[in-house]
């Protein structure tokens, strides 16, 4: 049986990795079978991925193997949900940065600095595009950026150093990465980046004029084109002299320490022209769209006030609602950074030794991360989608016989995709309404990896009890 043929997490494999470019077929075929078991057994160190000695020597090689590269995993994995995010009209692109924290006592593994220089922290610094259906539901990762910090940043002002001498260019290059492979591979497609304040900068305002699209969260109050007297103007300023364009509610989640609520939101909007300050002294100006949504009579020191900057069209209320629930995508991709590294992958116990090997083993885990999530969004959409889009019926009969609850399913059913993650979460530890929600996606990762050990064993009693060819001899 062909790698695409097998259980649903190699099927996803060889979507993923299957259109490397490695050298040969064998080097090809271990990709995806590394990538396939870490779907189904998430965990940061190669030795708890794999119990057989072959298959976790055969990992070690391939990860220190220089012919297959970072760059070519994070391509492949990119370059598959490029081509996912043609099947639909409009993805939301939320990018955000992160960092792996991770031991170097010796200084030997090529890492840079993370958190303040003066505490010594180790690991990389890694920025993520995670592409989004219009519902919400992962599709995959389009761009991801890597890097290691070999010095302190410097103190001089960020106005004063060229765009080479900053970290911004990992924002603006990623971005451009993004919107370059969607419009390569997914032309009908309109993509929109999703970014928060930290994205608040004009190298990447400044794409407006490039044709990009994106929702950006302000972060500073800027300064706006002149007025007609030549009066001094500013952004906030200027969208609290709008009149209210409309009002909606929003359900906020309970929080440690915060209960839940459902917030009544006011909104106000107008098109402005940015002054933006490329350097010291160069002025640029763009023009571009704004929203303020703010929380009315919220809590004093909890009040949501969200200040955005877009490209995208405000000219009715439904189109402002619209760019106010395209920035609420944003939180997917914390989720994610959340699986990667914590919640399932756990892909800073890693103890590969060099840079290149951990960026390799991250990258996968990046994809396997991002599986998980989709899974959580897909159970809580479309609930009544049958199973069998996402997994084989090996693994819908391994989470029957696991099932320690007494279900109405037996072997061979089929139940829809709600039921089964469900299932799945609960032998992940998920229990129940007293959790405070639905599923997440780290109960649901722990889930996966038991499926994974049942389903093996179903269909190894399944072929052993298939009858053996008779020949004449």
């Amino acid at each position: 049986m062909s790698l695409k043929e097998t259980r649903a997490c190699r099927r996803w494999a060889y979507e993923t990795f299957g259109g490397m470019e490695v050298g040969n077929r064998r080097r090809a075929h271990r990709v995806v079978a590394v990538a396939s078991t870490l779907a189904a057994r998430p965990a940061g160190t190669v030795t708890d991925v794999f119990d057989d000695l072959a298959d976790r020597e055969g990992a070690y090689r391939l990860l220190s193997n220089p012919a297959v590269s970072c760059q070519s995993l994070a391509q492949s994995m990119c370059e598959a949900t490029a081509q996912q995010c043609a099947r639909v009209g409009k993805v939301y692109v939320p990018i955000d940065g992160s960092s792996l924290s991770l031991r170097d006592p010796k200084g030997i593994r090529g890492l840079g600095g993370v958190g303040a220089w003066k505490d010594y922290g180790r690991g990389l610094q890694v920025i993520t595009a995670l592409a989004l259906d219009a519902q919400g539901v992962a599709v995959g990762v389009c761009a991801q950026s890597w890097w290691a910090r070999t010095q302190p940043s410097p103190k001089r002002r960020c106005s004063r150093r060229k765009l080479a001498d900053k970290e911004t260019r990992f924002a603006r290059a990623t971005l451009d990465d993004a919107t370059q492979r969607l419009r390569e591979h997914a032309p009908n497609t309109l993509a929109v980046g999703v970014m928060d304040r930290g994205f608040d900068c004009w190298p990447v305002l400044q794409t407006a004029r490039e044709g990009a699209h994106f929702i950006v969260r302000a972060q500073y109050d800027r300064r706006l084109a002149n007025g007609p007297r030549g009066g001094k103007r500013y952004l906030r300023e200027t969208l609290l002299s709008q009149p209210v364009r409309g009002r909606y509610q929003v359900d906020v989640p309970a929080r440690a320490g915060r209960a839940a609520r459902v917030a009544p939101m006011q909104l106000q909007a107008t098109r402005v022209t940015l002054e933006l300050r490329v350097t010291k002294r160069k002025r640029e100006y763009v023009e571009i769209n704004a929203v303020l949504a703010r929380e009315v009579k919220g809590p004093r020191a909890a009040s949501l006030s969200w200040m955005l900057l877009t490209t995208e069209p405000i000219d009715t209320l439904e189109q402002i609602v619209e760019v106010v629930r395209g920035y609420t995508f944003r939180w997917r991709i914390e989720e994610m950074h959340r699986i990667w590294k914590r919640g399932g992958c756990n892909v800073e116990d890693t103890q590969l030794r060099s840079r290149d090997a951990i960026q390799k083993w991250a990258t996968l885990h990046c994809a396997v991360a991002t599986r998980a999530l989709r899974l959580t969004q897909l159970a809580r959409t479309r609930p009544e989608a049958p199973a069998t889009e996402e997994f084989t019926q090996t693994e819908i009969d391994a989470a029957i016989v696991l099932r320690r609850k007494r279900t109405v399913f037996q072997l061979g059913d089929v139940p829809t995709l709600g039921e089964l993650v469900r299932m799945i979460a609960d032998l992940g530890g998920y229990t129940g309404k007293s959790s405070g929600g639905p599923p997440g996606p780290t109960v649901i990762a722990r889930g996966l990896e038991r499926i994974d050990v049942a389903a093996q064993v179903v269909e190894a009693m399944r072929t052993q009890k298939k009858p053996r060819k008779v020949t004449n001899g």
